[in-house]
């Protein structure tokens, strides 16, 4: 089972656009895609030289925290610095350790990192208090951890200890319902609050204060940190020189996966500039032991080579020797620390190999799991740091939320889990509360405990809550941004879109599409042949030929035959030449676009793909046939008027599907009926689809027509609806054996008269016919599920052709 391929909406650039930002037209088109439209937003998304920065003191919190710092450092107070494992946790606790020690001395500033097996994430106040007892502390500042924390803060609040929070993370439930524009949010006495109670931190600094939209909402804990110590900078008068460790936030931004927009991806752009001339002799030992060229370090150098090393650290060991190789100023010991880094990395990735494995043989063993919105799957064995790298490579392949649990013999399971585009997994989970221990996360990833017992029980609830949970706007598969010819790529193309960069999170690297190439040479590449290098040209024809570099790909199995293709453009530099190399992304065997039309007098019909489109009422054609139906029509759709199925007879208009269809018959239906040769695909939830509700609508039709003159239409009810007739007519049998109406008459196939009932009554009849009412439902359910995401040429449809642009532009 591989995710379906989503070729995103082909935007036209303005000319403006295109004349502002220059080179090749697909940089203004890819940046139209990504809204990025217009002169002002792109100039300063290219070049950060062009961007305003936020001030410091635009973040929330961070002027109150860093005159408390102030003060600290001139009474020459001790400060413990409480950070986190991962690598985002790492970056952050080394910069302020530096900048802190840079101000205050050396011999003023201790940190501490806690132990992903002993501690986990967070303050545990066993820790805290030997902490303390070993070096007492005036000052705790945490980073990338504390919104939480409300025993830790309370604890250090009654020794007198000042208190200062530095976190990105979702703010915890006891800032619900404030306003965090005039509303206290730090400074609270017991009182106010209670004892245990983040609130009496003496100052908090979280961009999640800041409403949506603000260019400093998406900084990491690394990014909050950086804006702590510019502001506190400034008030040492040393402005500027804080610029020196935005090497250090360049690696927090890429490994965390912050999304990288506004100012953290602004952040990101100085911070990689740093990262190549860096002094740090830490950062030099690690770039050494992963063979990157300073110089040439992009943000996927952190991806791929840096990050992978420091977050081994967190996930095997002691994440303290990352902030000690991050901060010392000795090359021997940092080369020591690197080459610890090295054997680590080596370790996680057997491990990882050894748990993806085991995962993938759960699911042939067992496919039935494969049924489920998420994947949910348990094992006593698998290694608690690793289990969040096998969640993301398995969401990679299946295109859905991953979730790996540890169940040792006697212990609670305990696992992490990642999600998809669209499936916010933190919230996901949480609606699953009454069936775990623990749980906490974000949208994208959370960490998850319950009892063994219960896994069963939770992957059957998760699944249905990640449907509740999924942005109907955003389709889940593998995103394609354009499509290209294998002639049409060049050296020239490459360097153009590398334009774009840094990539990743909010920004990725363009992903393009060839259909319909052939494989002329087939070869291993590395030292063990886990790699593969393949030269493909179109088929059937000899000439422009690329190499393709698929990396972890030597032992995937190809189809015979032709292939479609998915990569990325990339410059190979060997012996100072330089060369396009295509690396691999993903193949299916060839599915031409285009169909060949059978034999006879059938006739073939196109569709313009609009169900990813957020406004789609903009490119469909005037003189079209609708079908638009549901009782959530007009909340879901404002200004689209109610159109059913029985009006969808156009003699050969355009259709346009903005409903999701309750079955394959009516949609061949509409589509027959409707003689065609255009179809507009917008499928839009606009229905009701569980049992109690479907139940109530039908009584209440059966209500109105008693007053009027007691004749139902089942097919009319069918279509008010947006349900079938089988869902209808077993709804009106249920009311019937509960004595809600009576049947007295069929008058045809789909007209009844219809009666009060006499009694309300709960049966065995009832019952099953309850039952069957839920299995009809689950039916619909599942066959709209599958119109919202399938291929246009899996919908069953003859002659169904997905039209060349998949975005109308009218």
């Amino acid at each position: 089972m591989t995710q379906p391929w989503i070729l995103k909406p082909t935007v036209a650039p303005s000319p403006e656009l295109i004349a502002a930002v220059g080179g090749h037209p697909l940089v203004a088109q890819l940046l139209a895609q990504r809204g990025i439209d217009a002169p002002e937003k792109a100039i300063p998304f290219l070049d950060p030289d062009q961007y305003t920065p936020a001030s410091p003191s635009a973040l929330t919190g961070v002027d109150a925290a860093a005159e408390l710092l102030h003060d600290a450092i001139a009474r020459r107070q001790q400060i413990l610095v409480w950070g986190d494992f991962d690598v985002d946790g790492q970056t952050s606790t080394a910069l302020l350790v530096t900048a802190l020690r840079a101000l205050a001395g050396d011999e003023h500033v201790r940190f501490h990192v806690p132990n992903r097996f002993e501690e986990s994430h967070g303050i545990r106040l066993p820790k805290l208090q030997q902490k303390l007892a070993e070096h007492p502390a005036d000052l705790l500042l945490t980073c990338d951890t504390g919104i939480a924390e409300a025993a830790g803060i309370g604890y250090a609040r009654d020794q007198g200890i000042t208190v200062i929070v530095t976190d990105h993370h979702d703010l915890s439930a006891e800032f619900t319902g404030l306003d965090f524009r005039t509303d206290p949010l730090w400074g609270l006495s017991p009182v106010e609050v209670g004892v245990d109670s983040v609130r009496r931190a003496n100052a908090i600094v979280n961009p999640k204060f800041l409403p949506d939209g603000d260019p400093l909402r998406t900084l990491p804990g690394v990014g909050v940190a950086y804006k702590l110590v510019q502001r506190l900078y400034e008030l040492a008068g040393r402005r500027g020189e804080e610029e020196e460790m935005l090497d250090l936030v360049a690696l927090g931004i890429v490994a965390d996966v912050a999304e990288q927009i506004n100012d953290a991806r602004y952040l990101l752009q100085r911070g990689l500039e740093r990262l190549r001339t860096t002094k740090r002799v830490g950062l030099m030992a690690l770039m050494q032991i992963s063979r990157v060229d300073p110089a040439k370090l992009t943000a996927e150098s952190i991806g791929f080579q840096l990050g992978p090393r420091m977050n081994a650290l967190g996930r095997l060991d002691d994440a303290t020797i990352s902030v000690e190789l991050l901060s010392t100023r000795d090359p021997i010991l940092a080369g020591q620390l690197a080459n610890k880094l090295e054997r680590l990395n080596q370790e996680r990735r057997v491990l990882t190999s050894q748990i993806t494995r085991s995962a993938e043989e759960m699911l042939e063993r067992n496919p039935s799991l494969l049924d489920f919105n998420a994947l949910v799957l348990a094992h006593p064995q698998w290694h608690a740091g690793v289990v969040g790298i096998v969640a993301s490579r398995l969401v990679e392949r299946y295109g859905k939320p991953a979730i790996l649990l540890l169940t040792p013999p006697g212990e609670p399971a305990r696992g992490s889990a990642r999600s998809v585009a669209g499936v916010d997994i933190g919230a996901a989970i949480a609606a699953c509360s009454h069936l775990l221990l623990t749980h906490g996360g974000h949208p994208g990833a959370a960490g998850v405990s319950l009892l063994p017992e219960n896994i069963d029980a939770f992957r059957r609830e998760l699944s249905r809550q990640v449907e509740l949970h999924r942005d109907p706007t955003v389709q889940p598969g593998l995103q394609i941004d354009t499509e290209a010819s294998l002639g049409d790529l060049s050296l020239d193309l490459a360097t153009e879109l590398a334009r774009l960069a840094p990539f990743g999170q909010g920004n990725p690297m363009p992903r393009i599409v060839t259909y319909d190439v052939q494989v002329v040479s087939d070869r291993r590449m590395g030292a063990d042949g886990s790699h593969r290098k393949l030269r493909v040209r179109p088929a059937n024809v000899d000439q422009s030929e690329q190499e393709l570099v698929w990396f972890g790909g030597g032992d995937a199995e190809l189809p015979a035959g032709a292939l479609d293709i998915v990569y990325t453009l990339g410059v190979n530099e060997y012996r100072n030449e330089r060369s396009l190399q295509l690396l691999y992304v993903a193949h299916r065997a060839a599915q031409r676009q285009v169909a060949e039309l059978p034999s006879g007098k059938a006739r073939p019909r196109f569709v313009v793909d609009l169900r990813r489109i957020a406004d789609p009422q903009m490119h469909l054609p005037a003189d079209a046939v609708w079908y638009a139906e549901g009782a959530q029509l007009e909340t879901t759709s404002p200004g689209v008027a109610y159109a059913p199925r029985t009006n969808a007879t156009g003699g050969g208009r355009p259709l346009v599907l903005w409903t999701l269809p309750p079955s394959g018959e009516v949609l061949k239906w509409l589509v027959e009926s409707c003689e065609c040769d255009e179809l507009f695909l917008c499928g839009r939830r606009t229905t009701d689809d569980a049992p109690a509700v479907v139940v109530r609508q039908v009584a209440g039709m059966v209500k109105y027509a008693l007053s009027r003159d007691a004749v139902i239409d089942v097919g009319r009810m069918a279509a008010r609806l947006g349900q079938t007739e089988a869902v209808i007519r077993t709804a009106l049998l249920l009311l019937e054996s509960r004595g809600a109406v009576r049947l007295l008459e069929w008058l045809d196939g789909d007209r009844a008269q219809v009666a009060e009932g006499e009694t309300k009554v709960q049966n065995s009849e009832s019952e099953a016919l309850w039952a069957e009412l839920e299995a009809l439902l689950a039916e619909v359910r599942a066959y709209r599920r599958f119109v919202a995401r399938a291929r246009i040429e899996e919908l069953g449809i003859e002659n169904l052709i997905p039209g060349q642009i998949n975005y109308a532009s009218r």
